[in-house]
């Protein structure tokens, strides 16, 4: 018998999807647009594609994959994907599918990052797909609320599985050929998942920085940033988090007795902060700041862990230290003052205009699914070892969703439910899938951190932040993310050896 050649196809997400804080700090939202940019800008210097090797397709996919019979039967959306073929070795190379989480995806994103890197070695074929219902793989209609209901992560692994096939077909590919499915946050969870509920399709994945477990109330978040602002290893120190913690106590001390105008000079408000709404925006705002750049640690210039800590030293007085971070990170983005209106918020989130080519992420629809399936809402709640105001309680983080949407605090608690029922939470009964966290990056905290079984395997890096494995190798790496990125490599090469030799002994 003709033996025929075997191809592996990879599912993968090369960069982290970047989860998002809470839905009223709209200068998080501003830290990640930077960071995708940043990042966009260091996949172009890095694995430069050959003319032509980066091509844009669409794919046709149901709006309901699980009730085509319904009203909504014949209703389509286009997917969009990019495949990079630079790398590729028809006769025996593998195909790596990165899986974009919620935002734009961009070409850079099959073309570089540790996976790229890994592509390159293997000979792999990079084919990167949008999540439904962001950047171009809308329709005009997708913003509205009854369009919403069908963006659920659920949908989104089904169009994978609609994906799988067309790369199939496309490539000549054989249902039969194993998959292995890589993702970095949201689309990290996907990638587990897509795991966990399509074993037929993929052998095995790596979720990286994921938040395999829902939940309503994540004052965990909190926790890990105070931790990270104390960590030594990337300069942070005890009277560090003390500091940020004593501004933010200032802070509510000083709008309980009303002297807003004093804060509104120090941080540089664009208008009164009288409106309770307003207020908290305005702490809200300030403590993204910080919850930003611990998240991201590292990845923008003059805004780290290190360089915060050095502001909040340079005077005995919290406030004022406090309000010389706000004023580097207005200089870092270009701001003269700072809108901290709740109406800002408002407008991100009721904007249903869809703009295809718009770039970063998608605030009304990731705000959607977290109403709608994993909260995720970052407060102060009753943490007294959170560093920030205590204004940003659950009630202030959930207040969008009953505004725009209807879901009341109560849905989202048997939203979060289900959604850990259905896929397991942070205890997933899977197997072949590769769980790597950094111990700076908040989310660690809803991710798997200890193996499971012999086939269900943590990578905890300490020192490092949010997918930080995800991204290209560089000579400034510290030495446990180099380790760590070499360890993920070798399990995976390992899962491509035994499904070749299982697919040989088939024969």
């Amino acid at each position: 018998m003709k033996r025929m050649p075997l191809l592996f196809t990879v599912v993968i997400a090369t960069l982290c999807s970047s989860l998002c804080e809470g839905i009223i700090g709209s200068h998080f939202w501003k830290i990640r647009q930077l960071v995708d940019e940043r990042r966009a800008n260091a996949l172009m210097q890095s694995l430069p594609g050959k003319p032509g090797s980066i091509s844009e397709l669409f794919i046709t996919q149901p709006l309901d994959h699980f009730d085509r019979l319904s009203q909504e039967a014949g209703k389509t959306f286009q997917q969009r994907l990019f495949v990079n073929d630079q790398f590729y070795e028809a006769q025996k190379g593998p195909v790596f599918l990165y899986i974009q989480g919620e935002g734009a995806l961009s070409p850079n994103a099959a073309k570089a990052g540790f996976p790229a890197e890994l592509a390159k070695s293997l000979g792999a074929l990079i084919v990167a797909a949008e999540h439904r219902f962001y950047g171009a793989s809308i329709n005009d209609d997708g913003l509205k609320l009854d369009s919403l209901r069908h963006l659920s992560s659920q949908q989104a692994l089904a169009d994978l599985a609609e994906v799988h096939t067309f790369i199939s077909q496309k490539f000549n590919l054989s249902r039969d050929h194993p998959w292995v499915c890589f993702g970095g946050s949201y689309s990290g969870a996907l990638s587990a998942w897509f795991r966990i509920k399509y074993p037929h399709l993929v052998i095995g994945a790596l979720a990286s920085s994921a938040p395999v477990r829902a939940l309503e109330n994540f004052e965990g978040y909190n926790d890990v940033v105070a931790a990270s602002l104390e960590s030594s290893i990337v300069g942070g120190n005890e009277e560090c988090m003390t500091q940020i913690q004593q501004a933010f106590i200032q802070i509510d001390a000083l709008l309980k007795l009303g002297n807003h105008t004093l804060l509104e000079g120090y941080f540089k408000s664009c208008e009164p902060v009288t409106d309770p709404l307003d207020r908290l925006t305005f702490v809200s705002n300030l403590a993204s700041i910080v919850q930003g750049v611990v998240q991201y640690n590292n990845e923008i210039p003059g805004l780290d862990i290190d360089g915060i800590c050095g502001i909040m030293a340079v005077s005995s007085d919290p406030l004022r230290n406090l309000a010389a971070l706000n004023t580097e990170f207005m200089k870092i983005m270009n701001m003269s003052c700072v809108n901290n209106t709740y109406a800002e918020s408002v407008r991100m989130v009721a904007n249903t205009t869809v703009d295809r080519k718009a770039q970063g992420p998608g605030i009304r629809q990731w705000i959607w699914q977290t109403c709608t399936q994993f909260g995720y809402y970052q407060t102060c709640d009753d943490n007294t070892n959170c560093p920030f105001s205590r204004l940003i309680d659950l009630p202030s983080q959930t207040k969008l969703c009953s505004d725009f949407f209807n879901i009341t605090p109560q849905d989202i608690a048997k939203f979060v439910s289900f959604t850990n029922d259905y896929y397991g939470g942070d205890r997933p009964h899977g197997n072949k899938i590769i769980f790597s966290n950094g111990s700076i990056d908040p989310w660690h905290k809803l991710g798997v951190l200890t193996d499971l079984s012999d086939t269900e395997k943590a990578v905890f890096i300490v020192g490092t932040a949010h997918c930080n494995d995800l991204g290209s190798s560089n000579s400034k790496d510290p030495q446990q993310l180099t380790a760590a990125r070499k360890k993920i490599a070798t399990i995976i090469t390992g899962w491509l050896k035994e499904a070749q030799q299982n697919q040989i002994n088939s024969l």
